[in-house]
């Protein structure tokens, strides 16, 4: 991805709003582990936290009733989701004819605009048949996950991560690599002092060890399961099962 950007001289608004449009158009099945972790956690007392771009966890909570809110402040009949490299959904609000047949290249930001979350329906019209110029704000797929849409809105969701870590009682984390150089994220763990479980595959162990021991982290853990497997361990880690 970063060398594509250098090699499209930062033109990267149709990739990214190609990309967005490919992963927003799947959709959970009924036994989609989504839809098992929404309904064994629920929303009380719970702040989710993804850096994938579809929409699954959202048509997930959907399907069982529940609005999600990309806040930290509890709504009824909401579930919390940060997602802190952005979405295929979080489309800049530009009025509508005015962004046709427009190149940004070489910019730091192309776009600076507020945020309106769009459904599924409404992002794949955008993304398809709305727009010729602009994508949704999304990081880029590289080292320093730069962010040229709406990179304001994007910190937001990082602050307020940063925020729901330093109040948390218990942090789970599964189905993410470790990766140093997302400071935003392993960093941020990294400073918790609650207890934190991880969950991955037994390639996943070393490098959590060595990152659980450069940061002193005395208080985490591996636990080997798919995410799948590791839904039923929360809840009752948490009792809810």
């Amino acid at each position: 991805m970063a060398e594509f950007y250098e090699y499209a001289n930062g033109n990267i608004m149709r990739f990214q709003r190609e990309m967005a449009a490919y992963l927003a158009q799947f959709s959970p099945g009924e036994s989609n582990a989504y839809i098992r972790l929404i309904r064994t956690i629920g929303s009380r007392g719970a702040i989710y936290a993804s850096l994938n771009y579809d929409l699954l966890f959202e048509l997930a909570a959907g399907s069982l009733g529940w609005n999600t809110q990309y806040h930290i402040e509890p709504i009824a009949g909401s579930v919390r989701l940060l997602k802190l490299h952005g979405s295929s959904n979080f489309w800049p609000y530009v009025p509508p004819g005015n962004s046709y047949n427009i190149t940004f290249e070489g910019f730091k930001v192309d776009v600076q605009s507020s945020i309106h979350p769009l459904n599924q329906e409404e992002t794949l019209h955008r993304c398809i048949n709305e727009h010729n110029s602009l994508a949704p704000a999304i990081a880029m797929y590289a080292v320093g996950k730069q962010v040229k849409v709406s990179p304001d809105y994007i910190e937001h969701q990082q602050q307020m991560w940063r925020t729901a870590i330093a109040a948390a009682n218990r942090i789970f984390v599964v189905g993410v690599r470790v990766h140093n150089a997302d400071v935003h994220v392993w960093g941020e763990l990294a400073k918790a002092d609650v207890p934190l479980t991880y969950f991955g595959l037994e390639s996943d162990r070393p490098s959590f060890e060595t990152w659980k021991t450069d940061n002193g982290k005395t208080n985490a853990g591996f636990i080997e399961a798919t995410f799948e497997q590791c839904i039923d361990m929360i809840g009752r880690q948490l009792g809810r099962i």
